[in-house]
């Protein structure tokens, strides 16, 4: 008998605002919409091809916000300046320069691809 192995399948994350999360995941990151959910005309809730999921929930942060997000990218230097020139996103004091911060708070760890 195998043991079984589980993997990820995707990571679910609040954001305070999910037009601005979802515009940074698309232009810095090169991620597309798979699936999106909204109510009376407002998103709410959107999945991306990286395996995310954005939640908007800018009332309120609850326990459950994900800690951080592990992403690989194939340029890891461009993508990491790129994300710094966006407007509220900083690196992380304390840890090195491969960690940035949303101004939501979301953590974002990049990781080089493997080629």
């Amino acid at each position: 008998m195998t043991e079984e192995k589980a993997y990820i399948d995707h990571a679910a994350v609040t954001v305070a605002d999910i037009q601005w999360s979802l515009t940074f995941f698309e232009e810095v990151l090169g991620m597309t919409v798979t699936r999106r959910r909204e109510n009376e005309g407002k998103l709410q809730q959107v999945w991306l091809d990286g395996g995310i999921q954005l939640i908007e929930a800018p009332e309120e942060v609850p326990d459950g916000q994900a800690h951080h997000l592990g992403i690989r990218v194939r340029d890891f230097k461009g993508t990491l300046a790129k994300m710094l020139a966006y407007e509220g996103v900083h690196p992380v004091a304390g840890k090195p320069e491969k960690w940035v911060q949303l101004p939501d708070g979301l953590l974002l760890e990049l990781f080089p691809s493997e080629k």
